[in-house]
């Protein structure tokens, strides 16, 4: 005698066998996509290393982190200045040097998207940014005409023009990182580059990029753009109060992450290590300056 089909207890059953099935692997695998986004963001910085590093070899000198002065030819930043090193020599010889970047004929250069500069767990919008929307710290705008490709990386300058990061100022001063505003006038006089002797920390010591949530972009030269302002720690977002949290400049300006629970920075001897939120200050601070003469125990992270 044939057997009659389901009854409808039994397809209940059935269902709620793989939706119990389905509420167990849904973890898993989100924390499956959430791992190999923050390997592929390590990625991304062990590149922008190779890449310094490679400059640094040709060169003797990091490079500058944005071109500041009177003129033509300024406003550029280092990651410009590295494309060759990170395979997009293209771009590099389309660019025109000796004007702004914002010029018209850099329109299509800094337009671009480039994966390595844009960190994957990012829930933001990843479009250029338009010109006239890019602000300088005095709070001028650039002109129309032009637009921006994203980047979630940007390089220790070592200091704040943020008044929430006024406490590491008043501690340890301003351009105190290994990547400054070149021609911009620090406590020492007019800013320069820096070479691998001038790291007198310690290359493994001392933090040469780090991430951010978002900015203005990658050849956006600068506050805002192609450096990070130092906080009281390695996210501050994340521990900020929820009108802070939300706030899209400090996401521009500070460092910090959208991965659970650490931000990744490449320091200049290569390596990348994740940071929390929460590690002791004074190691934060350590990290940040090139020649402190601070002692950092490995505890300290």
């Amino acid at each position: 005698m044939r057997r009659a089909a389901f009854t409808l207890i039994e397809l209940l059953v059935v269902i709620a066998v793989i939706a119990v099935l389905i509420g167990l692997l849904m973890p898993a695998v989100q924390s499956a996509r959430s791992a190999a986004r923050r390997a592929q963001c390590q990625n991304n910085l062990k590149q922008i290393g190779i890449a310094l590093a490679s400059y640094l070899g040709e060169r003797n000198v990091f490079p500058m982190s944005a071109v500041a002065g009177t003129g033509h030819g300024v406003n550029q930043s280092c990651f410009a200045l590295i494309l060759p090193e990170m395979e997009q020599r293209p771009l590099y010889a389309a660019y025109n040097f000796n004007v702004e970047n914002f010029d018209p004929s850099n329109r299509t250069v800094v337009g671009a998207q480039i994966a390595s500069f844009l960190c994957p767990e990012s829930p933001l919008e990843q479009s250029p940014l338009a010109s006239e929307d890019v602000v300088r710290f005095d709070g001028t705008k650039y002109p129309t005409g032009s637009a921006f490709g994203r980047c979630n990386y940007a390089a220790n300058w070592g200091g704040s023009q943020n008044t929430l990061g006024q406490d590491f100022a008043k501690i340890n001063g301003g351009y105190r990182g290994v990547m400054l505003t070149v021609k911009a006038t620090g406590p020492k006089g007019p800013t320069t580059c820096f070479r691998t002797q001038d790291i007198r920390d310690g290359m493994s010591n001392t933090i040469a990029v780090g991430e951010k949530r978002d900015s203005q972009g990658w050849d956006v030269g600068g506050y805002a753009g192609s450096e990070f302002d130092v906080a009281t720690s390695p996210d501050f977002l994340q521990t900020a109060d929820p009108a802070q949290k939300d706030d899209p400049l400090l996401r521009k300006v500070f460092s910090g992450s959208f991965h659970v629970g650490q931000t990744h920075f490449l320091l200049c001897d290569g390596s990348v290590r994740p940071l929390r939120a929460t590690m002791n200050k004074a190691a934060w601070y350590a990290l940040l300056t090139r020649d402190g003469k601070e002692v950092i125990s490995a505890d300290s992270y």
